[in-house]
């Protein structure tokens, strides 16, 4: 009886084992998968800021290039990405050392960002998606005069970005595909020592990507 107990253990542990390295295995197979898929995307977008930041920076061209991971196994994509947009400035910043006020322009957007993407629509070569990015959105800022470059000792301004999206995802015969999607974009920017201290925005941005 004692013998076949451990007889009975043994063939369950050596069963389990080998499960596990079937699952290891499997999972080792499509995460090579996914890499040997993997692509670059280049697009541009236009950059609509809402809230108080619409108040000192107008609608503005935007550049993205992303790294792209797909799990075709379970129908999602991981994303490493990063933002460039050309502000137009409304209204120039205000900053203040206690005495004086000095004018501040924004030079540069540039947003990094990682992203999950899940695929809830897929039909022959058409795709439709809902994403989240998480990152920094940054606004690099100079003064207009060199007497407040004391007062700004700081060359931008920071803030997370929480970035929702939708997108569709077109893939043509030669394995090309063109990208329509609209990300809503979260940045509560907080500038130091300005007169306009709360500068939350929800902006909106509407995109086309490709890959080669």
């Amino acid at each position: 009886m004692k013998a076949f107990l451990i007889t009975t253990i043994a063939i369950l542990a050596a069963c389990s084992l080998s499960a596990q390295d079937y699952y290891d295995y499997d999972e080792v197979d499509a995460l090579e998968s996914s890499l040997e898929n993997s692509f670059l995307k280049i697009g541009v977008g236009y950059w609509l800021p809402n809230g108080e930041l619409s108040q000192f920076i107008d609608n503005s061209p935007l550049f993205e290039l992303a790294y792209v991971v797909p799990d075709l196994k379970r129908n999602r994509s991981f994303e490493l990405g990063i933002q460039l947009a050309v502000p137009q400035q409304i209204e120039f910043f205000l900053i203040t050392d206690g005495i004086e006020q000095f004018e501040i322009e924004a030079t540069s957007i540039i947003n990094g960002y990682i992203k999950f993407n899940k695929y809830i629509y897929q039909k022959s070569n058409d795709k439709l998606g809902l994403g989240i990015a998480l990152g920094i959105a940054s606004i690099f800022v100079d003064p207009l005069e060199t007497a407040g470059t004391q007062a700004l000792n700081y060359d931008s301004i920071n803030s997370v970005l929480i970035a929702p999206g939708l997108s569709w995802d077109h893939t043509f015969n030669d394995s090309s595909m063109v990208q329509f999607s609209m990300d809503v974009q979260y940045t509560p920017f907080k500038m130091e020592r300005a007169v306009t201290r709360d500068l939350n925005s929800f902006s909106i941005v509407p995109k086309i990507a490709y890959r080669f």
